[in-house]
This record gives structure tokens, sequence and C-alpha cells, in this order.
């Protein structure tokens, strides 16, 4: 951010607006009911139009904090869990640093309010990123491994910061979050077919392929999606696929 505000209610105001913005872009990305896109749009506009520039007290401050959260919680509620989890934790990145930055060591410590309202809408986001990860369908064991990683990597560095901005309790919310979408993935990945690589010595139609793998033809696009085929007449003789065997 190049602004860098006079004092702690003037860099929150900014910080609302950023993360308006940010909760703006992520409603932009999910395919939601018109009626909460319209809601959520409403809430943040009226942050970036009215509120932010109006902040004169710290219950300002946390009123829009509220009001963004509750828009982060009704976007992702409202959107596939597959699709939402990445905006979500994209739009968690932008939020963490969405914060004036300034070389003068009085003002950096005068942005705490609007590092509090900037970690408010990050754990938002990664909350619901985590139980977007838990409700979404995997094909396999390796993309549900693949989600655990995410939410590890997510957490990197978090857990310091929300605890001195926003209390220990929260950053042990948080940190509970975590550890139970995890261990609920592992227990998931376990009953997940594992992937394979399928070495043919030969290029076949995606179909042969499929009826060969799973005696189901059908399942010839999911061949075609996981190894991105353009020409599934002719497949390239080693492939990926679920194994046919199931989970082991």
């Amino acid at each position: 951010m190049p602004i860098a505000p006079s004092g702690a209610l003037a860099g929150a105001a900014v910080s609302a607006g950023a993360l308006a913005q940010i909760v703006l872009d992520l409603a932009a990305g999910l395919t939601v009911a018109p009626a909460i896109a319209v809601d959520v749009t409403r809430a943040c506009r009226r942050v970036l139009k009215v509120d932010a520039p109006r902040v004169t007290s710290r219950a300002d401050v946390a009123a829009i904090a509220a009001a963004l959260v509750e828009a982060v919680q009704a976007l992702a509620r409202a959107a596939a869990p597959s699709d939402a989890s990445a905006g979500l934790y994209a739009a968690a990145a932008r939020a963490r640093v969405a914060v004036p930055v300034s070389a003068s060591p009085v003002l950096t410590r005068a942005y705490r309010y609007a590092g509090a309202l900037s970690l408010s809408v990050a754990v938002a986001c990664l909350g619901e990123a985590f139980l977007a990860e838990c409700r979404s369908d995997f094909a396999d064991r390796r993309a549900a491994t693949a989600a655990r990683t995410r939410i590890t990597t997510a957490c990197d560095g978090i857990f310091d910061p929300v605890a001195d901005l926003l209390g220990q309790e929260v950053a042990e919310i948080l940190g509970a979050a975590a550890r139970q979408a995890s261990a609920h993935l592992v227990t998931q990945a376990v009953s997940l077919a594992p992937v394979v690589r399928v070495a043919t010595g030969r290029s076949f139609p995606s179909t042969a392929l499929a009826w060969s793998l799973y005696g189901d033809p059908s399942r010839a696009d999911e061949l075609v999606s996981r190894n991105r085929i353009g020409t599934p007449l002719f497949c390239p003789a080693t492939i990926e696929a679920v194994s046919p065997g199931g989970a082991a």
C-alpha cells in the first residue's frame, strides 16, 4: 500500500477499503445465488463508500470487521466447496497484507487497528476455506492429501500475529479448525483410491483406455481431464489414472 495514513483510525480506514475490495473480488470469482451476491456487494460497497471514510472510533472498526466477516461467510457457504476454497485462500493471503506501510515506527505501531481488521478478514477466509476443503468431494487420495497440504501452507506464520492482534483464543480456535480439518482429510484420504501411472506402450483412444481400466467407457472424460489430453483419440502411451482397484 503506497498510502501512509496519519494515525490509527486513518490507517484502519485505508485497510477497510482495501479489504472491502478483496471481498468484492472474491464475490466476482464465485458462483452464488444472485440474492447473496447482491447482499455481499451492497455490504462491501457500503464499507468502501460510507463506513471506511467515516471511521471515528474502535467501535466503527469492529463494525466493519463484522460486516466483512459476515460477507465472507455468506459467499463461502453459498458457493461450491471446491470453487470456494481456492478463492478463499487467495483472499486470505491478500487480506493479511492489507495494512498501510510506513517507515515511521510510531505510525507502524499506530496501524495495529488496521492489522487487527486485516487479520479478522484473513482468519474468516481461512476458517471458511478449511470447511470448504472438508465439504469437497475428492476423486482420489492425492487430491485429499493436497487439500491437507494447502491447509498447512495457509497457516504458515499466521498464529503469532493473530494471537498478538486478535487474542490467544482466536489463534487457538483457528489452530483447532486447521487440525480438525486436516484430521478429517487424513481419514478421507485412506478411503480414496490412489493415483497410478498407466503405461500402455502405444496410443489408444480414451474410451478404450477407460474400458480397459474400469469397464466403463463413460469415464474417458475423466482420463482426458486428469491428463490434459488434447486429442482423446490418440492418448499418450503413459497416463495417470485413479487406481481401478480402489483404496489400497
